[in-house]
């Protein structure tokens, strides 16, 4: 069972690395694996196709309706239901999801069935779960950042079954087409989630019971996410397999024990089969309530499979069970292999029933649980480090004390107080303030651990196939005692912690132009020194392109500090980043092409003639110059970087046609092989004669998918082509990577999204 399984998995995950899906003939291979059933040495092979070929099948499914691409940035009419409750980011603005029937583009309204991610901002109507409305949006097919170790957005967009993102248009068309167009549970979800914005003053904690009631973490600060995550509790505010299995367990035993003592009832039926049936019927009603997201899926059909055991009145072996639920899961929804919370939740159940197999003897309850926690918090530490570069190492301190207290008593404290509403809003009231005081306890004692020095392991992103010696070292060092050979355990750990990511040779350069969207960012690294050259823009107080891009790309290759950062010049698009950057990693020296742009920390000039060298590779600053009196764009800091093999880059800014002309008077040497392009391709740089100093093999375009400019602009685009350069751009080709060479040879940069093809944003790339 157990072999059958993991070749199962193996089939849908192989599904998930390929470029592109299987083309419509490779499906006959599944009827001859069908068949080939019969043959126990077929098993393994058959169930890899089958497994392959049922997730290409629903991949097909999921990547339908695909928005035409001329529709891209129009204004067109969508018609459907807000679904989920909308979130407020700030003011007026929203962020809903929105199950769309049809379209008018305007030629009529045509079949459009597709869930689409809004924005509407500065909106006097505040929408709500369930409202049916005609809308007036500008959408674009799925689009993120793409760069190593940063976050996914399309493969999470592509998961959620999300075909389209976009905002609403203010626009006379737009209009309420009937209110509550949903179930009794949605509508109670939208009642709940209103009396909570009544209550939000209350305390700080009822956040976190709201998160805990209808699974809406929009309520949840920046700070608590930050001690959630340190202390690894942050499992504790999404509603998976840990709450529902709580509630469910916690119904399953009062049940259980109010029917064995009820007369002649378990006459008729079974305590344990009427107790199982309720408690699942529990299990789902609370999974509803949450908002039925995949995570909540993904647990009811691991309750259901332990539930419908109890019910057949069988023992059923643990693996069995574990092994079953996952092929479930999988064949409702084999598309959840690509979150890391499916690895985590199954990992997890899979180390508890490894360590519960062939052991004996009596342990106290107190003892088993603290073991329970300290073997998910090793067990679980290679793979947090794969998926994250973190693992919170006060883990088990945190979750002996938070599980228990948020199971058993603030969970349904919560529940109770929740369903109250329909009933007697105070009443309701009093027991959520109850939970959320409870909650209130508890959080000093999370603080204490997160804020500690030594509360988070950060490493480099350990490479793939170390996690293999990983799992094996996990599995040998958590066999029972006497298992001969456990010592071996940690020699197999080592590859993950020890293997690092390759470092540039002495005298090589390996630059990075991330993909932070219309901004610019580039990290440049030789043997033993990291630069960083900008920052990337910042959307709001809670996100900006630092942490969201750099930090991660950084700890992803290994950095743990920062030995220059220049930021050009003052533009958000170039500096939003930094305080994010400053405060994540150590930085040893900070260059502004205008100093005195961050507050408390003081940055030296950015002046032409300062020269450094690292490792062989030669860092020159050509502008602006001394005394200069350039100001905005062109006082950005241009500097050329040159490796031992003579190859150059050239990292511009944003410079214009006035700071490109002074660098051209300066007599400073310009060439190079690679060029980031001034001001993003915008009509005020790129001027020829500029082009010709530079004459460059490959022009970089740090520009925004759609961005409101609309660069690079189709002119100088054909400068750069006229003068024999090779074009890339961080909207179609997400990170690009260059490498200069330790000696005479050829540079080709290469983008991120042409190394790193999915089938879910092919089409994107080309080189």
């Amino acid at each position: 069972m157990i072999t059958i399984t993991l070749a199962f998995v193996a089939g849908v995950l192989l599904l998930q690395l390929m470029p592109a899906l299987p083309p419509w003939y490779g499906y006959v291979l599944v009827p001859l694996c069908l068949g080939c059933l019969r043959w126990r040495l077929a098993w393994l092979p058959a169930a890899l196709v089958i497994g392959f070929f049922w997730a290409a099948g629903r991949a097909e499914l999921a990547l339908r309706p695909v928005l035409d691409p001329a529709l891209e940035g129009q204004t067109v009419l969508i018609e459907g239901r807000v679904v989920d409750i909308p979130r407020l980011m700030s003011g007026r603005d929203y962020r809903l999801l929105f199950a769309a029937d049809r379209m008018d583009a305007g030629n009529g309204w045509e079949a459009y069935p597709a869930t689409v991610r809004l924005g509407w901002y500065r909106t006097t109507t505040v929408p709500a779960s369930g409202d049916r409305w005609q809308l007036a949006v500008r959408l674009k097919q799925p689009h993120g950042y793409a760069n190593p170790g940063g976050f996914d957005y399309e493969r999470w967009l592509f998961q959620q079954r999300i075909r389209a993102t976009g905002y609403v248009r203010k626009d006379a068309r737009n209009q309420l087409l009937g209110h509550n167009q949903s179930g009794y549970v949605d509508n109670l979800r939208a009642v709940i989630a209103a009396h909570f914005d009544r209550m939000a003053p209350a305390t700080p904690g009822l956040g976190l019971i709201r998160a805990l009631v209808i699974g809406d973490r929009n309520a949840i600060t920046p700070a608590q996410w930050e001690i959630l995550r340190a202390t690894g509790t942050s499992h504790l505010m999404a509603i998976s397999g840990l709450h529902i299995s709580l509630v469910s367990g916690l119904v399953f035993l009062l049940v259980r024990g109010a029917w064995a003592r009820s007369g002649r009832l378990p006459e008729r039926i079974p305590a344990a089969r009427a107790a199982a049936v309720l408690a699942l019927a529990a299990g789902l009603f609370y999974a509803l309530l949450a908002g039925f997201g995949i995570p909540t899926r993904r647990a009811l059909i691991m309750l259901c499979v332990a539930m419908l055991a109890v019910l057949a009145g069988r023992y059923v072996r643990a693996t069995h069970v574990l092994c079953v639920a996952v092929i479930a899961v999988l064949i409702l929804d084999p598309l959840s292999v690509l979150a890391p919370g499916w690895w985590l939740s199954f990992w997890a159940v899979a180390l508890l029933v490894y360590i519960a197999a062939g052991r004996h003897g009596q342990e106290g309850k107190w003892r088993q649980w603290t073991r329970a926690h300290l073997v998910l918090a090793f067990g679980l530490l290679p793979l947090l480090l794969v998926l994250f570069q973190q693992a919170s190492l006060v883990a088990p301190l945190a979750n002996v004390v938070a599980v228990p207290l948020t199971g058993l008593l603030i969970v349904p404290l919560a529940l109770v107080g929740g369903l109250l509403v329909a009933v007697s809003p105070w009443a309701s009231e009093q027991v959520l303030g109850l939970a959320a005081w409870l909650m209130d306890i508890l959080w000093p004692w999370l603080e204490l651990l997160g804020r500690q020095d030594f509360s988070n392991l950060q490493q480099h992103a350990p490479l793939a196939w170390t996690l293999v010696p990983a799992t094996a070292g996990v599995l040998l060092l958590l066999a029972p005692r006497g298992t001969p050979g456990r010592w071996l355990g940690t020699v197999l750990l080592l590859p993950l912690v020890a293997v690092r990511p390759a470092a540039p040779a002495a005298g090589e350069v390996q630059a990075t132009l991330l993909d932070v969207g219309q901004g610019l960012s580039v990290v440049v690294r030789t043997r033993q020194h990291t630069l960083v050259y900008d920052t990337g823009p910042s959307y709001s107080p809670t996100f900006d392109t630092g942490q969201a891009v750099v930090t991660p790309f950084l700890r992803h290759q290994g950095v743990e500090r920062i030995d220059r950062l220049v930021i050009s010049h003052g533009d958000n698009d170039h500096i939003g980043g930094a305080r994010s950057l400053l405060g994540a990693f150590p930085v040893d020296q900070l260059t502004a092409g205008v100093p005195g742009l961050i507050e408390d920390r003081e940055a030296g000039a950015c002046r032409r003639g300062d020269r450094w060298v690292w490792d062989g590779v030669e860092f020159v600053v050509l502008h602006p110059g001394p005394g200069s009196r350039h100001t905005g764009n062109n006082a950005s800091c241009v500097i050329r970087i040159t490796s031992t093999g003579g190859q150059r880059l050239l990292l511009t800014g944003d410079i214009e046609a006035l700071a490109e002309q002074a660098l051209l008077d300066s007599g400073s040497t310009l060439a190079a092989e690679v060029m980031t392009v001034p001001h993003h391709g915008s009509m005020t740089s790129s001027s020829a004669a500029f082009i010709r100093a530079v004459a460059p093999d490959y022009a970089l375009f740090p520009v925004g998918y759609r961005n409101r400019y609309r660069l690079p602009r189709e002119q100088v685009v054909e400068r750069y082509r006229a003068g024999g350069a090779r074009l890339f751009d961080s909207a179609r080709h997400g990170a690009i990577s260059v490498h200069l060479p330790a000696v005479p040879g050829d540079v080709v940069p290469g983008g991120w999204r042409c190394r790193q093809r999915r089938y879910w944003r092919s089409g994107r790339c080309s080189e």
